[in-house]
């Protein structure tokens, strides 16, 4: 299926990533990577394979020759998705699962376990991500949001299942390091451009995504520069039931008391949803000789995410009997009548997030003697606006509450309460506030590493990491009471016809809502409760409960050994070494109690000894054995450890962290196969155990805090705890084959199936946070000619994803269908079309309590998106 070199260049004018090579071009690798051989590259008029066949054939020779069990995305199988960012690309890979907000990937779970370390070549990529529910502080984590990176940055996508000692520490299910393309891996000059218009169903918006890639060379190809950029445009829309959960109430009858599940919160909302990203990507390198080599990169990204949310909110009381002529099932209250608190609100919030990462690495290879040295800076920040006006009813407003049979909630309003009258909400309680968060991420990291490969083969290797990361976030919340002819202008009647129109059922679609305008309400609340320091970061009162000042040094360092050889009979590649991290931590935080705050300065130190080894035997040239065996650590993440308190009180929650969380620690063992059929197809399989200590996940209880909340109400403390062990153990397989052997044309047909089960229990016998333990991939191939053609299936069942009062909480299953056609109109044009969440049901997000996915605790429903491209390579 080889075609020449200008046939290819045709077929490489339809990739989806313009960072792919020339046709005589090769991905670009690793810093961590050996360089890429010259000899390698394939010469003028040499037969090579192009395409998604050609994707899948480099992803498979870097899986072959790799050091651990990894799999790979090449850019070309990147671009051919419909992948609007770097989560969603990873969703087809074996053992990977994803979570979305508004619609997009955002995070990545590896064989069950979200704790996850992300890099670009190597590095910490430093940021935030844009979240559907509180608590906002949750965002802040140790490497920057997959949502917030475009696809088009990277020519490769790597996940590490096993690691090696000369790799940083930090993800207990693995690694995904983002590989960026160097213009020394090009021949030739390189320039592609893509335009591409996105139109989302219910938004009704059809908006730009422009991406443009350039490389070339100069000084007898010893100097190359190279600049990638990506800018998307994004309206969507989010229609959701959000915020309760199933808590403990005391229910009296008969002298008789008991214990039932009741619902805490029934809040419906719509989210409208304004999201913009830009990317740029840059290097220059310069061969100073043939064996030293100087690169220069640097990477921006920017998300910028805006939103309008209208919500109606019916809150339960809190006390005994809160619930009359209830009906339970599996234990939980799932209908009743009740006396509730209703408030409804509009919101607009806007969080524009950046990252930044700056590099500067030094190969020099001689021999057997390779040094490479490596610094880079990254930074991370966010500056976050919300604004909202809120009503409150007058008095408690009859309601009949009905769970069963219905997508959310059923709710009946009885009484006088009229949802729609502004006379049915009382002023003194109705309230006007901003809050804004400023959060920095920052993070200095150095590295040296030496090799030195005998004679013999054998290489040793050794190496040393410093890295001061810095966090620091300041929050602020000024707000007021106005008047209610103050309010008047700004009120919005939300009608039946727009208020979640694609989820049935019976609940409040009309009532008064408010449209916030940014100046009104930062300029009422400010004059409200201003800043007394003029110097602050913010002229809104300080909500110092939410601020904190953290420090982070670690030093690592690690010996390996690597070589090759044979044992009875069979030729063999192993590497074994071990890595030694010592870590510090300080964070500055305030303990509020009344009107007095103090600050409070919290420390932790440990060290870790992390042993690993891989070996690899080749059976035969095309049947391979893997068999490694590690431990990996995660370190919580920053918001975890900040044990700043954040009391929200709208929803009556208490969120906060703890500076004494060890890290979890995972003892991990895996066995896998990998049968090349061909050059582009494959069959693979592995076994996988995981051990983890110190497990760390949120835990929910109950209780009053008078020093938070003067009004002694019912709040829901939610804070991270090391609760215990955890197993975790599975497997994984997959085929990757095109049908070569059937006649023309049907010879053009694929497939690439993959199935992972992860089975995991703590030691209190629960499933661990966010294991799914059954999900897959169906993705059905076709490309011959000019035309080729994807669609792709993927699905997760239920898992974790919280401990209510010591019972655990659900993330229900879900699914996702996506296509992609793809046709070259001449060698360098190329049409695409695309679909994506083609079953909007199938994809909602929705999470239920202890009792079954009756006893709900949110929804969330995204829309089907559609595009057309037009791509140019030159």
């Amino acid at each position: 299926m080889g075609k020449s070199c200008p046939i290819d260049a045709r077929m490489r004018a339809a990739r989806a990533l313009l960072l792919a090579s020339a046709c005589t071009a090769m991905p670009a690798v690793a810093q961590e990577s050996p360089a890429q051989d010259a000899s390698s590259q394939p010469e003028q008029g040499e037969i090579i394979v192009t395409g998604i066949r050609g994707s899948l054939e480099r992803a498979a020779e870097v899986k072959r020759e790799a050091p651990q069990v990894m799999d790979v995305i090449t850019a070309e199988d990147v671009g051919k998705l419909p992948d609007a960012n770097v989560a969603e690309a990873l969703q087809r890979v074996t053992g990977v699962q994803i979570t979305r907000v508004f619609g997009e990937g955002q995070a990545v779970s590896v064989r069950g376990l979200q704790q996850v370390r992300v890099e670009v070549d190597g590095r910490t990529l430093l940021g935030w991500s844009a979240r559907l529910s509180p608590p906002e502080n949750d965002q802040l984590g140790r490497s920057s949001g997959l949502d917030s990176v475009p696809s088009s940055l990277f020519g490769r996508l790597e996940v590490r299942k096993s690691p090696l000692a000369s790799q940083a520490e930090g993800g207990l299910g693995g690694t995904v390091n983002l590989v960026t393309p160097k213009p020394l891996d090009f021949k030739e000059t390189t320039v592609s451009l893509r335009a591409q218009g996105v139109y989302s169903e219910n938004s009704e918006e059809f908006e730009p995504a422009i991406t443009g890639f350039a490389t070339t060379k100069f000084l007898d190809g010893r100097v190359g520069i190279m600049l990638a950029g990506e800018y998307q445009k994004r309206t969507s829309t989010t229609q959701a039931f959000e915020r309760n959960n199933f808590l403990n109430r005391n229910y009296t009858a008969g002298g008789v008391t008991t214990v039932q599940q009741t619902p805490v919160l029934l809040q419906y909302e719509n989210f409208v949803v304004d999201r913009s990203r830009l990317g740029l990507n840059g290097a220059v390198q310069f061969e100073v000789t043939p064996e030293f080599v100087v690169t220069a990169d640097a990477l921006y990204s920017e998300l910028t995410t805006g939103r309008h949310q209208d919500f109606f909110a019916f809150r339960l009381p809190t006390g005994a009997n809160p619930v009359t002529n209830a009906v339970v099932e599996n234990g939980a209250v799932v209908a009743g009548d009740t006396n509730g608190t209703v408030t409804t609100a509009g919101q607009i919030r806007n969080e524009p997030t950046k990252s930044y990462l700056y590099g500067l690495n030094g190969r020099y290879e001689s021999g057997g003697l390779t040094i490479e040295a490596d610094g880079y800076y990254s930074k991370g920040t966010i500056d976050q606006t919300i604004q909202i006006i809120t009503l409150q009813a007058n008095a408690a407003v009859p309601g009949a509450f009905d769970f069963r049979d219905v997508t959310i909630p059923s709710l009946t309003l009885g009484g006088a309460f009229d949802p729609t009258d502004y006379d049915s909400y009382r002023p003194a309680t109705n309230g006007v506030r901003s809050n804004r968060l400023l959060g920095l991420l920052e993070e200095w990291t150095g590295k040296l590493d030496l090799s030195w490969e005998s004679d013999g083969g054998v290489t040793l290797a050794a190496g040393v990491r410093y890295t001061d990361l810095h966090a620091r976030s300041n929050a602020y919340r000024s707000q007021v009471t106005p008047t209610r002819e103050e309010i008047e202008p700004f009120l919005r009647p939300v009608d039946m016809g727009a208020f979640l129109p694609d989820i049935p059922g019976d609940f409040p679609r009309s009532f008064l809502s408010t449209a916030p305008t940014y100046d009104y309400v930062f300029t009422r609340a400010q004059a409200a409760e201003p800043n007394p320091d003029p110097n602050d970061r913010s002229t809104l009162l300080p909500n110092s409960q939410r601020d904190y000042d953290f420090t982070e040094k670690t030093l690592a360092g690690y010996l390996m050994v690597s070589g090759e050889g044979e044992a009875a009979g069979i030729p063999f590649r192993a590497n074994a070494g071990v890595r030694i991290a010592n870590t510090r931590l300080s964070v500055d935080t305030f303990l509020n109690v009344g009107s007095t705050s103090t600050l409070v300065t919290d420390e932790n130190r440990y060290t870790n000894v992390l042993p690993s080894a891989n070996i690899v035997f080749n059976v035969t040239d095309d049947f391979l054995i893997r068999v490694s065996g590690s431990q990996t650590l995660q370190r919580a993440s920053i918001a975890d450890l900040a044990p700043s308190t954040f009391f929200n009180a709208t929803n009556l929650s208490v969120t906060g962290g703890n500076a004494e969380l060890d890290p979890p620690i995972s003892t991990q063992a895996d066995i896998s196969f990998e049968y090349y059929t061909g050059r582009s197809s494959l069959i693979s399989g592995a076994l996988f155990y995981k051990d983890v200590k110190d497990f760390i996940a949120n835990f929910v209880t109950t209780g009053i805090d008078l020093d938070l909340d003067p009004q002694g109400r019912e709040l829901v403390f939610s804070r991270p705890e090391n609760l215990g062990s955890a197993k975790i153990k599975g497997f994984e397989i997959g085929i990757q084959q095109f049908f070569d052997f059937l006649p023309s044309p049907l010879d053009g047909f694929g497939i690439i199936a993959n199935y992972t089960y992860s089975d995991s229990e703590d030691n209190n016998g629960f499933p661990l946070v966010a294991v799914s333990k059954n999900s897959y991939n169906l993705v059905g191939l076709y490309e011959k000619g000019p035309f080729s053609a994807r669609v792709a299936y993927n699905y997760r069942d239920e898992a974790v994803f919280e401990f209510s009062e010591g019972r655990p909480s659900f993330i229900g299953p879900r699914s996702q269908l996506d296509a992609q056609m793809g046709f070259d109109i001449n060698e360098n044009f190329a049409l695409q079309l695309q679909a994506q969440n083609l079953i909007p049901e199938d994809s909602a997000t929705f999470e239920y309590s202890a009792a079954g996915p009756i006893a709900l605790n949110s929804y969330a429903l995204s829309e089907r998106r559609y595009s057309i491209g037009l791509r140019a390579k030159f």
